[in-house]
């Protein structure tokens, strides 16, 4: 079972024939899953294998159907974490966004929803290897960092379409299926933007955009400067304003001024597009008047935005490579252990914020 995690696939649900895999690799596929049959699938079908990432009340990790080898995805919230940090509305919100928004390029489909005496989860129709930080021991070359970047910008061109800003553009929040693509499944920080501007400020620190550090009130394009500070990382291996952790104020400071520094190793595109990303004045920053301006920036020259929309355009073979030594490196440095049942707890499905879950 364990060594079906190093299988780079192309689908999302499959069925293995066998679990005595050569190499880790199995070798047939025999069937996908009827996502029909999984509308009313409850948790008790599942059983927990293995935690991908994990927030504050909330993780993303591999379940199988029991009795049979079906690997699928599962986002489950702790009832207990969520109720005793009191976000309850937070969670429902997250939930209803996921259901509810239109097919989205690299946000996979909400299946069902199912609660127990322990957890409400989402079960999704991805195969998700790790978050995108696992991969960024040491930078990308361009064109995996263009690969990664071009996913987000599809992303998000589906999403400002359909009036969603994402506020997650960080390789800590960014996950990876075990074909190679991005994909988007934590939306704690996502909001419908009804109106043209929000006020809350939320996101992760070392991506907030000016505006959001300094109370402005901010809309669509704090995503695109969040994708300015993700190519920098990707690239350089490193925060452009520094890291929150060392000093907070001072890098929030660094953020309202956009006092950047960019090396002479990056290319003469990298250095212009993300100049033009991490621009102070959100009217001007390259994104705000629509994607197209980020899509048909010179450093994305190659890129075939249809292939990518529709996850034809090949996976660099870094990607695929560092996703497949990530795996390898959690057989070895882990049993990956059978997660024992939850330990009974005190019913919480009473309060009303789970009545439509």
């Amino acid at each position: 079972m364990l060594k079906c995690l190093l299988y780079l696939l192309d689908i999302s649900l499959v069925s293995f024939r066998s679990k005595d895999y050569s190499s880790g690799f199995p070798k047939e596929i025999t069937k996908t899953v009827d996502i029909s049959t999984l509308a009313k699938v409850s948790l008790s079908d599942m059983e927990w294998r293995k935690c991908l990432y994990s927030t504050d009340c909330s993780e993303i990790g591999l379940v199988i159907l029991r009795d049979s080898d079906n690997l699928l995805s599962l986002k489950r919230f702790s009832k207990q974490k969520v109720k005793r940090l009191g976000k309850e509305a937070q969670v429902l919100k997250e939930k209803n966004l996921m259901k509810n928004i239109g097919p989205v390029a690299f946000v996979p489909q909400v299946l069902c929803t199912c609660a127990d005496r322990a957890y409400a989860g989402m079960l999704l129709n991805t195969f998700l290897a790790c978050p995108l930080a696992s991969i960024l021991h040491i930078p990308l070359d361009e064109t995996s960092a263009q690969f990664c970047a071009a996913c987000v910008v599809v992303a998000l061109e589906d999403l400002h379409k359909n009036g969603v800003l994402y506020r997650g553009v960080s390789p800590d929040v960014l996950m990876l299926d075990q074909s190679g693509h991005l994909q988007l499944v934590d939306f704690r920080f996502g909001k419908d933007l009804s109106d043209n501007r929000t006020f809350t400020i939320c996101g992760m620190t070392d991506y907030l955009a000016p505006e959001i550090v300094q109370g402005k009130g901010h809309g669509f394009p704090a995503d695109w400067w969040a994708l300015g500070v993700l190519i920098y990382f990707m690239l350089q291996g490193e925060m452009p304003f520094g890291s929150w952790r060392e000093s907070e104020i001072d890098i929030v400071a660094k953020i309202a001024k956009g006092q950047l520094n960019l090396p002479q190793t990056l290319s003469p595109e990298a250095v212009d597009l993300i100049t033009k990303l991490l621009v102070v004045d959100e009217n001007t920053r390259l994104g705000s008047q629509g994607p197209s301006s980020v899509k048909s920036h010179p450093w994305f020259d190659g890129v075939d935005w249809k292939g990518i929309a529709d996850s034809s355009f090949p996976v660099p073979h870094e990607i695929s490579s560092r996703i497949s030594q990530h795996l390898e490196s959690l057989l070895e440095d882990s049993a990956l252990p059978r997660a024992s049942p939850p330990r009974d707890v005190e019913e919480l499905n009473v309060p009303e914020w789970l009545e439509d879950w």
